[in-house]
C-alpha cells in the first residue's frame, strides 16, 4: 500500500513519438492478456464480466470520465494514478491477510498493466475496522491524500440504518481538491452472488446503494458533474453460476458458518477460483466472521473490477495512440484539470440542512492519529510531550493477534494519552477562519473502558487562556453522528490560537485522537 503517495514520482526516460507509440501498442496487448486470464480464472465472457460494474448518470459519461483522468497519467511523461479505499474491516482485509484485501488485489491486478503504459499506479487502503463515517469523513483529504483519481466507499455495515451518513461521505470527498471519481463497493461477503433482485446490474439493485444512497448517488452525480460508478459481483456471476450451501457433512475444515460455493450453470466445471469460497488462507486469523469475506472472495471483488479498470486504460491508450498518429502531432490535453473544474458546487444536501447537525457543507482543517494517512497528523500540532501516543484501548488485543498472525493489517486507532497528573494537553490550531472547533476520542469499541476520561463533563476546554463553555454540552448536535467527539465551540476567533484541554478528576485517562476545526 501507497503511504507517500506524492513523495515518490516515476519518470520514465525520454522516448521519441515512435518510440511510444510501440510501447502503448505493446501495453494494449498486455492487457488483453491480463484481462484473458481474469476471463479464464473466472471462466467469464467480457460481456458478462463487464456487468459488474455501473456507471452513474449518463453512464457513457462516468465511464468516460474516469477514462479520460487515466489519459491525462498516459499522455503525460510521468503520469501517476491513485486508488483509495475507505470503509470498515471488509475491506481493511480482517480475517484474512492484508495483502489479500481486494483493495491490494486490485494494486497487485493493475500496477502491471498501468506500468506497461509507464504510469504509477497505486492503491492507498485506508480501510479502518470499526470505524463510523464520521469522524473519519471530515479528515477525508488528510486520510486519502489530496491527489487521489478515485474513492471508494465501503461502509455499508457501519451505516445500518444511517444511510444518510453516505451523503455526508460523498461532500467531504468532492471538497478533495483532485475532484475524484466516486466508487460505491459492495464488499459484504454475503453479496457475492444474491438472486434476490436479479437482472443486469443497475442502481436499482446494488446493495451498496440503498433507496436513499441511490437517490443520493445519481442527483449528486448529474449535479456536480462528478463521475459515480457502482460496484457488485452478483450480474456478472449469476450468468454463469448458482450458489450453494454446503452441508455441514461436505465442509470439511477451515470453512464458516454459512460456507458457500459456486456451481456452473453449464457443462463446463466450477473454475477452481470459485469453489471452497469461504476457505480462508489460515484458521483462526483475527476477525473471521460471517460478513467478512474470505480470499477468494476478496479476490472475485479485486479481479473483476481491475477487469473494467483495463477496459478504461485501453481506451485511453487508444486515444493517445490515435493523438501520436496524427501529423503534426497535437500537445497533450490535461482533461484531469479539465473534469475537475467541470465538477461544480454541491447540491442542496437533502438530510444534511444544517451544517450544526451534520457539517455536510463544511470543510475542516483535520489532523488525526489514526493511520493510514497522507496528511498530517496530531504530532504536527501538539505543543507539549507530556501525553504520549499510544493505541486506543480496544485496539490493544487486536494489534496483538496482527503481531502474532503476521497478517499486515496496517489500521491503526492511535490516539494521545494522558492523565490530570501529566497536566494540559495543547494542540497549536492554524489558519481558523469560520471558528467551529471539535475534538474527539477514539472509538472504543461495544463499550467505552469505565477508566476513560468523559470529554464531556470531565475536561476543561480553552482557546488560549480564555475557557470556553461547550457548545453542545448534552451532545445533541453530535448524537447519532459522532457520538465520540464534542463541539468545542463554534466562535474560535480568526488566526492561529492554542486549544488546551485540562483533565479535571483522577484516576483516569483522556484519549484523543481528532482535532478539527475551521
Amino acid at each position: 500500500a501507497e503511504s507517500k503517495g506524492r513523495g515518490s514520482t516515476f519518470i520514465p526516460k525520454e522516448e521519441t513519438s515512435e518510440e511510444k507509440l510501440q510501447r502503448l501498442r505493446n501495453a494494449l496487448v498486455v492487457i488483453d492478456e491480463e484481462q484473458q486470464k481474469i476471463l479464464d480464472m473466472y471462466d467469464l465472457t467480457s460481456e458478462q464480466a463487464q456487468k459488474s460494474v455501473w456507471y452513474g448518470g449518463e453512464g457513457s459519461r462516468a465511464k468516460q470520465q474516469i477514462s479520460d483522468r487515466i489519459l491525462t497519467a498516459v499522455s503525460q511523461r510521468s503520469g501517476q494514478f491513485h486508488m483509495a479505499f475507505t470503509g470498515m474491516s471488509v475491506c481493511a482485509g480482517h480475517g484474512s491477510y492484508f495483502n489479500e484485501s481486494y483493495p491490494m488485489v486490485v494494486e497487485s491486478t493493475l500496477k502491471k498493466v498501468f506500468g506497461a503504459a509507464n504510469v504509477r499506479f497505486g492503491v492507498r487502503n485506508a480501510c479502518m475496522g470499526g470505524t463510523y463515517t464520521y469522524p473519519y469523513s471530515w479528515c477525508m483529504s488528510n486520510i486519502v491524500g489530496a491527489d487521489v483519481d478515485v474513492v471508494a466507499w465501503d461502509f455499508g455495515m457501519m451505516e445500518a440504518g444511517r444511510s444518510h451518513f453516505t451523503e455526508g461521505w460523498l461532500q467531504q470527498v468532492l471538497k478533495i481538491e483532485s475532484k475524484p471519481a466516486i466508487l460505491f463497493m459492495a464488499g459484504y461477503a454475503n453479496q457475492l452472488l444474491d438472486d434476490s433482485s436479479g437482472g443486469a446490474i443497475s442502481s436499482q439493485n446494488i446493495p451498496a446503494l440503498d433507496q436513499y444512497r441511490r437517490g443520493v448517488a445519481i442527483h449528486y452525480g448529474r449535479v456536480t458533474g462528478a463521475p459515480v460508478h457502482a460496484f457488485w459481483s452478483a450480474p456478472t456471476l449469476r450468468e454463469r453460476y448458482t450458489q450453494v450451501k454446503i452441508p455441514d457433512s461436505e465442509r470439511g475444515k477451515g470453512g464458516w458458518d454459512n460456507f458457500i460455493e459456486l456451481r456452473s450453470k453449464s457443462d463446463h466445471p466450477t473454475p477452481e477460483a470459485l469453489t471452497n469460497l469461504r476457505w480462508y488462507s489460515r484458521k483462526g486469523l483475527p476477525g473471521q466472521a460471517s460478513w467478512h469475506p474470505a480470499p477468494k472472495e476478496h479476490q472475485i471483488f479485486g479481479k473483476l473490477l481491475s477487469f473494467n479498470y483495463m477496459d478504461m486504460l485501453k481506451s485511453a491508450i487508444e486515444k493517445e495512440i490515435e493523438r501520436l498518429s496524427a501529423s503534426p502531432i497535437p500537445p497533450p490535453l490535461n482533461l484531469k484539470k479539465l473534469l475537475q473544474s467541470q465538477v461544480t458546487d454541491f447540491p442542496d444536501s437533502r438530510k444534511c440542512k444544517d451544517s450544526k447537525e451534520l457539517f455536510c457543507h463544511t470543510a475542516f482543517h483535520c489532523s488525526t492519529s489514526y493511520e493510514p494517512r497522507q496528511g498530517r497528523g496530531l504530532i504536527d500540532l501538539i505543543k507539549n510531550d507530556n501525553y504520549k501516543k499510544v493505541l486506543a484501548p480496544a485496539d490493544n488485543t487486536a494489534i496483538e493477534e496482527v503481531k502474532r498472525f503476521g497478517t499486515g493489517y496496517l489500521d491503526r486507532k492511535y490516539a494521545y494519552k494522558g492523565s490530570r497528573a501529566d497536566g494540559p494537553l495543547s494542540f497549536r490550531l492554524h489558519h481558523v477562519k469560520a471558528g467551529t472547533v471539535i475534538v474527539c476520542e477514539p472509538t472504543y469499541g461495544w463499550r467505552k473502558p469505565h477508566n476513560v476520561i468523559d470529554l464531556a463533563s470531565e475536561v476543561e476546554f480553552f482557546i488560549d487562556t480564555h475557557k470556553v463553555k461547550l457548545a453542545d454540552p448534552d451532545g445533541k448536535v453530535m448524537k447519532g453522528i459522532a457520538k465520540n467527539c464534542v463541539v468545542v465551540t463554534y466562535n474560535c476567533p480568526q488566526g492561529g490560537h492554542d486549544l488546551v484541554m485540562e483533565p479535571t478528576v483522577d484516576g483516569k485517562d483522556l484519549y484523543v485522537s481528532f482535532v478539527l476545526w475551521n
